[in-house]
């Protein structure tokens, strides 16, 4: 496996990936863009990114703008439509690589991540599957209403007023930690992510939380079909409303298939739940990007005619 550092564009600013792959490949691949959850980086998805690559995918594992390595000020704005943005330009990159077959391409998403995947495949055509883990934000006003309560969503926009306010004033707006929780266990993960990966910051521009109240891509998850659908998560996983996926799976239409393992979120991220998921979603891309017989266009009639595909259209 070879790994690339790279800089693709995206509206007016430049977002960075790293391109994985595969170190003996007798031709072009099928290609999977791989987007990280909310606010982490695309280091954390190597360890997922590998075991694609040993599958005999190439992979284009990205920040979202003003994440990470990327560019974008100010930094950290968590805005979802925008990262679809990104996963799109990100597929036009990967479909100019020499290593990859443009008409086999992927994604792949964890947690916001996932909905962002969901609505990208769904409204951008180049895209033949998807494959989701913990997927999240299915409707980010009630999902934030279901963690927070009404109080807490009062909360968070009398926040999303005085950021507004100051920013007018001064330019400048706030920034908050935005997965700020006393589960010591989230807690212990962030500090971690602090420590192994440099370009991680927790924290976020508080007009994040707007535009986060605006994310619904479950009205887009009927249009992924016929495209096949992919949704892995875990049995306990309390971050992840489990209730959600189920509805959201119910709502998208065939192919479709729904793994439940017995892991909580941060399960799926380590092992032995990481090699579990990402086998499922290496078998999901074999199956409908290498095994599937591929869209043949019909011809036009000229072609019928001189080839005698109809007998009736064949010369006498």
């Amino acid at each position: 496996m070879t790994i690339e550092h790279i800089m693709f564009s995206s509206g007016d600013v430049r977002c960075a990936a790293d391109l994985y792959l595969p170190q003996e490949a007798g031709g072009p691949v099928p290609g999977v863009v791989m987007g990280h959850s909310v606010h982490m980086v695309k280091e954390a998805l190597a360890p997922g990114a590998a075991y694609l690559v040993r599958a005999g995918f190439a992979v284009l594992a990205i920040d979202y703008r003003t994440i990470g390595a990327s560019e974008g000020h100010p930094r950290g704005q968590v805005f979802p439509h925008r990262y679809v943005d990104d996963v799109r330009n990100a597929i036009t990159y990967l479909q100019g690589r020499p290593e990859v077959d443009p008409a086999r391409i992927g994604l792949w998403g964890h947690s916001l991540g996932a909905t962002v995947a969901i609505q990208a495949t769904a409204i951008d055509r180049r895209v033949t599957c998807v494959a989701c883990q913990n997927p999240s934000m299915f409707n980010g006003w009630r999902a934030m209403e279901k963690a927070r309560g009404r109080a807490g969503v009062q909360a968070m926009l009398d926040v999303v007023d005085q950021d507004l306010r100051q920013r007018q004033e001064t330019g400048k707006g706030m920034r908050m930690p935005l997965l700020g929780t006393g589960d010591p266990h989230i807690v212990d993960y962030l500090q971690l992510a602090k420590e192994v990966y440099p370009t991680f910051d927790d924290e976020v521009e508080a007009e994040s939380l707007a535009q986060v109240l605006q994310w619904v891509p479950e009205a887009f998850i009927e249009r992924v079909a016929p495209r096949p659908l992919l949704m892995v998560t875990g049995r306990e996983d309390l971050t992840h409303d489990i209730d959600e996926v189920l509805a959201a799976y119910d709502r998208a239409r065939e192919p479709k298939r729904l793994e439940i393992l017995p892991y909580d979120e941060r399960g799926l991220s380590v092992e032995p739940g990481l090699g579990q998921a990402m086998s499922l979603a290496a078998e999901w891309f074999r199956r409908h990007l290498i095994e599937a017989e591929p869209f043949v266009p019909s011809p036009p009639a000229s072609e019928v005619r001189a080839k005698g595909l109809r007998p009736e259209f064949t010369p006498q």
